[in-house]
């Protein structure tokens, strides 16, 4: 089961990534954590550019940034001890930034990685951000992305389940992770296979339906046996609701306002690279709550 013992923030010193940094150290008191990572990342292209107006070189450059970058985070680690009685470490590194905080994350055993996401455009009902989203496809560890003003702990979480292995972990993660008092709700949609091709076929109205309530009742069963897995004792609801899955999750999201949904990540494909499948992918991009995507037996798991 994943314990989370290490937090890190990505931040840019941005508005979105202040929302993260308020929501992990949150989460590490939450948690029973005393310190929380900060990590930052420099373009090397400024630092390079840098290094030619200087005319000295580029780890001279570097050396500079990391001075200046150093006292820009010291009120920010400030308002954190202060607020949340927590310490701070800043990690500064160079490069692409998913990329760099894909990899320190994993050489520093980081449990979770906590991003924030940049605030819709016009027209649009959410805007991830380049690397938030290029994390989702980086990185083999639990990534939150942060979207709203972190108030108080998350106490509404939805949690869309499809039963398969790894929905069934992120299920278990958002069981251990969050705090007795949260509401948690188990969400399934169901649906009849090749139900257009039947209604093509001319099948009755009637076997159709017949069909739709053998389903239901496959889904409450599965359900059931879910809850039963995880133990979790009366500590959560469910609801199994026909319909494609994306849109029963967003008319939920819409209805109910959660804090927080918890998906899995589809896996990995057959040449070992990261995939978000297209549900997770859709939620990601066209529901404005927190979200946290949790990979297949991330690399931090213990064993459960």
């Amino acid at each position: 089961m994943l314990n989370i013992k290490r937090i890190l923030v990505a931040s840019d010193m941005s508005e979105s990534s202040a929302l993260a940094e308020t929501r992990a150290a949150a989460l590490c008191v939450q948690l029973g954590l005393p310190e929380l990572e900060l990590v930052h990342v420099q373009d090397t292209g400024f630092t390079d550019m840098l290094g030619q107006i200087l005319g000295g070189s580029s780890q001279k450059s570097e050396e500079l940034v990391i001075e200046q970058v150093t006292k820009d985070f010291e009120p920010l680690r400030e308002r954190i001890s202060d607020e949340f009685g927590i310490n701070t470490t800043l990690t500064i590194l160079f490069g692409r930034p998913s990329n760099e905080i894909a990899r320190y994350a994993n050489e520093s055993a980081a449990s979770l990685i906590v991003v924030g996401a940049k605030q819709p455009g016009t027209g649009r009902k959410f805007f991830l951000g380049n690397t938030p989203d290029r994390l989702l496809h980086a990185t083999s560890i639990p990534l939150l992305i942060v979207r709203q003003a972190p108030v108080n702990p998350y106490q509404d979480v939805l949690i869309p389940v499809d039963f398969s292995e790894n929905a069934t972990f992120a299920a278990k993660v958002g069981i251990r992770m969050l705090l007795p008092a949260s509401k948690k709700t188990f969400l399934h949609a169901y649906h009849i296979p090749n139900e257009g091709l039947m209604r093509y076929a001319s099948v009755s109205a009637e076997l159709i339906n017949s069909f739709r309530v053998k389903a239901k009742e496959q889904a409450e069963e599965d359900m059931a046996n879910l809850i039963a897995l995880l133990g979790t004792n009366g500590r959560v609801s469910q609801v199994v609701q026909y319909g494609n899955a994306l849109h029963v999750i967003e008319d939920y999201v819409n209805a109910n306002n959660p804090d927080l949904i918890i998906m899995g990540k589809e896996g990995r494909s057959r040449l070992g690279n990261l995939l978000l499948g297209s549900i997770a992918r859709n939620t990601v991009n066209e529901t404005s709550c927190d979200i946290l995507i949790v990979p297949l037996k991330p690399a931090t798991d213990a064993a459960s």
